[in-house]
């Protein structure tokens, strides 16, 4: 059985390389007209984020899913494009496919993934598909990768990101690997943990200023509880999701166990702090120019990408297979 134990060497050294997230990824972005995140992906791939814990020999750092866990909480704080959670999965897909040469393209940003939910037999919905040769699709004892079909125009409607309805055809790679679904839980576990840690920020920091009746919202019992529940919340997500990582790493038995339980907190957690978020800012917090709602939608997407919070809770009913 893995032990709890102190993570603050790993955290200081992922903040060492994550840091520069603030400065690239200002949530403020998202509100832009413009879709800037492709201009930002060569900086990321040169501060090595789409290879944390894969192997030098394809560009990684060489780190564990423990630090790619931590830094997606970072990165959740900042709502990186959902194309990095593919990006990323789809790297760790082709190397344990003995694909090195597309991972290595991947790490290095010369390619990238678009991340996919399923919708309609048949056809998949996919977010931030802007220059993605690859299209992923998750799966409880796996992925499934396909090549993406050119001249697919983007749909109309928009949640925080570009959607794009694209039919499933071409499969490149259908990998069953109960190893890597699980870490592709973790790693969309750990970035809720960073929504609803940024959540709980914004409402406290929000309840700290805004005022009412001549005294900040923040002094009245009712807010007070809703920040508590949501740091509470957040404390648990961030946690747990640490410790099916290090169940992960030190091949525990529990592993795949523990990582569809990380979800299934991290999504509700990230759900309910998102939501309180914007009620504690009021009336603000339901107007577009307000940030608080992109946080809520973002984990809406990742939830969707799982294939809802009903099919993570199922996997939790049912026997499922050892990660080793």
């Amino acid at each position: 059985m893995t032990r709890l134990s102190d993570v603050s060497e790993h955290r200081e050294l992922v903040n060492s390389f994550t840091r520069a997230a603030e400065s690239l990824f200002p949530v403020a972005r998202l509100h832009e007209a413009e879709n800037q995140e492709i201009k930002r992906w060569s900086r990321m791939a040169e501060l090595g984020w789409m290879g944390i814990s894969l192997p030098e020999e394809v560009g990684g750092i060489a780190l564990t899913a423990v630090e790619e866990v931590l830094a997606a909480q970072t990165f959740g704080h900042y709502l990186l494009p959902p194309a990095f959670i593919a990006t990323v999965i789809a790297a760790h897909a082709f190397l344990k496919a003995g694909q090195a040469d597309i991972t290595s393209e991947l790490v290095s940003g010369a390619k990238k993934a678009a991340l996919g939910a399923p919708c309609m037999e048949g056809t998949s919905l996919y977010f931030d598909t802007v220059d993605s040769e690859f299209l992923l699709l998750l799966s409880p004892t796996g992925v499934r990768i396909y090549n993406r079909p050119a001249g697919e125009p983007l749909d109309s409607t928009h949640w925080a990101l570009p959607i794009q309805r694209i039919p499933l055809t071409n499969c490149l790679l259908e990998l069953y690997s109960p190893a890597l679904a699980a870490f592709a839980e973790l790693l969309i576990a750990g970035t809720l943990a960073g929504i609803a840690t940024a959540s709980c920020d914004m409402g406290v920091e929000y309840a700290k200023i805004r005022e009412q009746f001549g005294q900040p919202i923040g002094a009245f019992q009712a807010v007070k509880h809703h920040c508590a529940n949501m740091a509470i919340a957040a404390y648990a997500a961030r946690e747990l999701v640490t410790h099916a990582a290090m169940a992960l790493v030190d091949d525990d038995p529990q592993a795949i166990t523990l990582a569809h339980a990380a979800l299934s907190f991290a999504v509700r957690a990230a759900r309910n702090n998102s939501g309180t978020n914007i009620q504690v800012h009021g009336g603000m917090g339901f107007s577009d120019e307000c940030s608080a709602h992109l946080f809520l939608k973002y984990t809406h997407l990742l939830e969707s990408a799982c294939g809802g919070i009903g099919s993570i809770r199922a996997r939790l009913q049912n026997k499922v297979p050892s990660a080793r």
